[in-house]
């Protein structure tokens, strides 16, 4: 066993990287080599076979339904609808391979892929989740639209990344038990709340950032327990409303200017390098109480995880974009309620599984697709036990020999264009350098321009001047131009909570989320706190490692200076 650090070179991007004692101990334990690649080219390459935001009408290719789908008309791939993929009228076992041992494995398992039928989006409505039809990466949830990366969610808008969140519209990051929020962001058990970030226990608050069981604030930042508070100064009740009505919330115009004057006030408040609560031995941001879990993100309840980015309730798992009570999962793409997974995609409530894509409740399975509750399946063909084992083991002998175990899915072999995928996001790349890195390109992404019926300069300011008859209109976005409409239960949020109608689409709104939050990379800096009257002379010499990028405004403290900057 390794016993000190090891330093290898990217075989895709020649940049050095470590591998640890501990990552050996965990390869050693999935039985699969070290990493060829580093932690963000292997990351990118798992993120090009995510789509999560761009949606395309195309028919069912089995009952002939016009359907909304992940994958553009144009994609080679067969396409069916939920209600089709999940019945009983087609069985994966029917679409098989024979492998040649003379071929790379990739190259013939992408063959098999092509062949079975594909899930137009990955969500679990009518199995597991109730009226979810229009969500992505989505399971166990009641009455959502347009929720994406989430489960355990009921009566959800336009939201994404989380868990168990009701009455939620137009907010990202949310983990355990939060009910009426509205543009709100890595928020844990709060209620009837909209602008608020990195909070949690906040009830009936507005425009705060990483405040803890406060009720009834407003325009705060760091504030624990607290009542009453504009700008973290303390008001009588009466003062407060007063003050609060003065900004005229329920307009466009009064919003606005409080958004403005937010961003403003939270760059004069100090930030703390990493926003953890209850987290022991992590490194990462937004995490909420984990244990030994590093360069992870976005996530609740992680224990001895590492490279983790979106989820809850993992265990000794390395190397996932997002999942959910798992444990032993290596390089998986959302292995939701799995164990002993290497290299899986959307594969939930498995387990012994190792190159599969969406293959739902099946254990002992190997380089298989659309499996459901399967056993002993090599290239979806049943196989007795001892049939599998042997068969496995001589095809894991020659992935090894070809350098493709342990290995990801390559990411030419994705369905997607590299703009339509989350690797966008976090990889931004211009259409020319995706395409000089071998990457595809979607060129005709599905947006609606130049239908709009009602401008945004004439939708009325406040949320009190419209009725239902703007449920008939067709608005345009103020940022991209792209149409869309109001739903029926979005207006009825946004009159319940005296919230202004939106004059931007929902994909803008999304993209100006991502931009808000940290991205999901380390920096090694030092404290920026020269307050003399905090156990330092001058200048704090605490050094960290934080998600804040040197090049942002933002002022960042330690965890010492941090506390007692609010106390």
């Amino acid at each position: 066993m390794e016993t000190h650090n090891k330093t290898i070179a990217c075989q895709n991007c020649k940049s050095d990287f470590i591998i640890e004692p501990d990552d050996f101990s965990f390869y050693k334990k999935m039985k699969v080599p070290p990493p060829t690649w580093c932690p963000p080219c292997r990351k990118q390459r798992r993120l090009m076979w995510r789509n999560e935001f761009s949606f395309y009408n195309r028919t069912c290719d089995l009952c002939h339904r016009a359907i909304i789908s992940q994958y553009a008309p144009e994609t080679e791939l067969t396409i069916y609808c939920n209600t089709c993929w999940w019945g009983d009228n087609w069985d994966p076992k029917d679409y098989t391979i024979n492998f040649d041992f003379s071929r790379p494995f990739f190259e013939q398992y992408h063959e098999l892929r092509k062949k079975v039928p594909t899930l137009a989006l990955v969500n679990d409505n009518g199995i597991g989740s109730i009226n979810c039809d229009y969500t992505q990466n989505f399971a166990l949830g009641k009455n959502c639209y347009m929720v994406m990366v989430a489960w355990k969610w009921e009566d959800c808008l336009y939201c994404c990344y989380g868990t168990d969140a009701k009455y939620c519209v137009d907010s990202f990051g949310l983990f355990g038990n939060n009910e009426n929020l509205y543009e709100s962001m890595f928020v844990k058990q709060s209620y009837n709340c909209r602008f608020i970030y990195e909070s949690s226990g906040m009830i009936d608050s507005a425009f705060a950032y990483d405040c803890r069981d406060c009720t009834d604030c407003f325009m705060c930042a760091g504030l624990r327990h607290q009542k009453f508070c504009i700008k973290n100064v303390k008001y009588s009740e009466d003062e407060y409303k007063n003050i609060l009505a003065s900004y005229h919330l329920d307009s466009w115009a009064g919003q606005k200017q409080a958004k403005k004057e937010f961003a403003e006030f939270k760059l004069t408040m100090p930030h703390q390098c990493s926003s953890f609560k209850n987290c022991v031995g992590c490194t990462g941001n937004y995490l909420f109480n984990s244990k030994n879990s590093t360069y992870s993100f976005n996530a609740t309840a992680l224990e001895d995880c590492k490279y983790f980015d979106v989820g809850d309730t993992m265990k000794d798992c390395h190397d996932i974009s997002v999942g959910g009570e798992a444990e032993l999962c290596y390089e998986c793409v959302t292995p939701d309620n799995s164990s002993n997974s290497i290299s899986t995609i959307y594969t939930w409530k498995s387990t012994e599984v190792a190159y599969c894509d969406f293959c739902q409740a099946s254990n002992h399975c190997f380089a298989s697709v659309g499996l459901k509750k399967g056993e002993y399946c090599i290239l979806n063909k049943q196989y007795s036990k001892e049939e599998y084992s042997v068969l496995k083991a001589k095809l894991i002998a020659h992935m090894k020999e070809t350098g493709e175990w342990g290995e990801f899915f390559p990411s030419h072999n994705s369905p997607f264009g590299y703009n339509e995928t989350v690797a966008a996001i976090d990889f931004p790349l211009s259409r020319d350098e995706a395409i000089a890195q071998g990457f595809a390109w979607q060129d005709h992404m599905q947006i609606t321009k130049g239908k709009e019926t009602l401008l945004p300069e004439n939708i009325p300011d406040s949320i009190s001047d419209i009725d239902n008859s703007i449920l008939n209109e067709v608005l345009r976005c103020v940022e991209c131009a792209r149409n869309y409409k109001l739903t029926e239960s979005e207006l009825t949020f946004y009159k319940k909570h005296h919230i202004p109608v939106p004059r931007s689409c929902f994909f803008c709104r999304v993209n100006h989320r991502f931009a808000l939050k940290t991205p999901s990379k380390i920096w090694h800096r030092t404290c920026m706190c020269i307050d003399g009257s905090h156990s330092h002379a001058q200048r704090c010499p605490n050094e960290f490692e934080t998600s804040y990028d040197p090049a942002r405004p933002e002022v960042i403290y330690c965890e010492s200076c941090y506390h007692q900057s609010f106390n």
